[in-house]
């Protein structure tokens, strides 16, 4: 467990061992929290529970950043929602071929879910105490590693994430990936999202 930014608590990366494992995140402020990434590793239900504790808080809300398999495992979803840490806390299903924003809080703190298909058709990016995790998301080109979702989809959805912070009066500071394969800092947010031409 180390906290890499104000709020953002990584649990580890998982499957535990493999180096392109998708990072496991507490987000946090006061006593409330949220988990973010449910990868296919058992580990992270006891290595969450102890962050839990030792944090503090209780977790509100489960999400993810899109629906790939290594990004959530929906047994591990059903087996942690049976633990006590987790019961009561609330899961945010991926939306589907979804552009928009949906808004929660963590203690008065605000934490967005942007949904934005580019990578998968239910890509989400997570915006929490200035800090952007991206999922799978590759930023400032139009390209990706599938055809999942169509050239004018990808347009539009970096359109509308590169509008976020003039729309919200908000500034992004950081950029991560869930793979942590990319960690961008003192970011210009706009910029670092337009996409070239392909």
């Amino acid at each position: 467990m180390n906290e890499h930014f104000q709020g953002w608590t990584l649990l580890g990366q998982y499957p535990l061992g493999d180096p392109d494992g998708v990072g496991s995140w507490i987000l946090h402020h006061g006593n409330e929290a949220a988990l973010l990434e449910l990868p296919p590793d058992e580990h992270l239900i006891d290595d969450a529970a102890k962050a839990v504790t030792t944090l503090g808080v209780v977790v509100k809300y489960i999400f993810v950043s899109h629906d790939h398999e290594d990004h959530l495992d929906p047994r591990l979803l059903t087996k942690m929602r049976s633990h006590p840490p987790f019961q009561n806390a609330v899961w945010i299903a991926p939306k589907p071929r979804h552009i928009g924003i949906t808004q929660f809080d963590l203690a008065g703190e605000p934490l967005w879910l942007v949904h934005a298909p580019k990578h998968s058709l239910t890509d989400t990016v997570t915006i929490f105490r200035g800090v952007a995790m991206t999922g799978d998301i590759e930023l400032g080109t139009l390209r990706s590693v599938n055809r999942e979702v169509g050239k004018k989809v990808k347009e539009k959805s970096l359109a509308f994430l590169a509008a976020f912070e003039s729309n919200h009066d908000y500034h992004i500071h950081t950029i991560i990936s869930a793979h942590l394969n990319d960690m961008r800092q003192n970011i210009h947010w706009s910029m670092d999202v337009n996409a070239e031409s392909v």
